[in-house]
């Protein structure tokens, strides 16, 4: 860990010892050689990132993170040095985050369906089918939703001394799914391994995966049919529905971007304009 993240860590705890700022610099220093989650101590993992994380879940999505979306969130923000922005962006990415309404051509059957093999290694029991449907059409869940449900379960608590298997088991289900999707092949051993790893141990997900994947040489040849134009195109389409104007040189080449190397639609650029500040100032 830098030397300017530690200190800069200082004032938290000097606001939780109530210690003078030169006190706080030596605190934190000393919990430099404490027990840590990577290179940070975990005291200065918490008190560093959550503060940032759960306010970019409330400004975003409107509710607190779950733990396990803290530990993803940490995990990104130490090791890749993402800031409350980055944060804020992935969110407004993420598809699994999106109701149903802003999905075109998703249903939720296939979403309920799709969760219940992932998490319970199961079809859903029509009752389960019915209830998660009804959640995701009626009282507008997301697909995040409906996992975080089955992952608090009691069927899902009742893996006991399985667990690591049946989650092992689970994110195989992901990554191979994953690879049919993006690739078009089944995943190699050695790409299911890391990608395994990446899901038990880094808090990893479908959408990590996917992204990954999207973004791989190999996706990017198999993408060589999408031109520049092409994408520039769906860009402009997206501002003058969304917008209303010519996109500006900064938001074309991002967006052309996502296009050409994210593997984003015309459905996502225009979530991603109507989630902008200049769309929430003109409505």
């Amino acid at each position: 860990m830098r030397l300017t993240t530690v200190l800069l860590a200082a004032g938290v705890v000097s606001g939780a010892a109530g210690l003078p700022a030169a006190g706080a610099a030596t605190a934190a220093l000393a919990l430099a050689s404490a027990p840590a989650t990577g290179s940070m101590p975990l005291l200065l993992v918490h008190e560093t990132y959550d503060p940032m994380i759960e306010r970019a879940f409330r400004a975003v999505l409107n509710r607190a993170p779950s733990d396990y979306e803290l530990r993803r969130y940490r995990i990104l923000m130490q090791s890749n040095d993402w800031t409350e922005a980055d944060v804020r962006r992935d969110l407004r990415e993420r598809s699994d985050y999106r109701g149903l309404q802003l999905r075109r051509g998703v249903s939720a059957e296939s979403v309920v369906r799709r969760a219940y093999q992932d998490i319970l290694g199961r079809d859903p029991d029509p009752a389960g089918l019915r209830d998660y449907t009804r959640k995701m059409t009626s009282e507008g869940w997301s697909e995040w939703q409906v996992r975080d449900a089955l992952r608090r379960s009691n069927e899902y608590a009742a893996t006991g001394g399985a667990a690591t298997r049946f989650r092992a088991a689970s994110a195989d289900r992901i990554i191979r799914r994953a690879y049919q999707d993006v690739l078009g092949r089944d995943p190699d051993p050695a790409g299911l391994e890391s990608y395994r790893r990446n899901i038990l141990e880094e808090g990893w997900d479908e959408y990590d995966v996917r992204r990954a994947l999207i973004r791989s040489p190999e996706r990017r040849q198999k993408r060589l049919a999408v031109t520049a134009q092409a994408a520039e195109d769906m860009v402009r389409r997206a501002y003058r529905s969304v917008l209303n104007r010519e996109p500006d040189a900064g938001g074309m080449a991002h967006y052309t971007s996502k296009v050409l190397y994210d593997g984003w639609n015309e459905d996502d650029l225009v979530h991603a304009l109507r989630d902008s500040d200049e769309f929430r100032e003109k409505h």
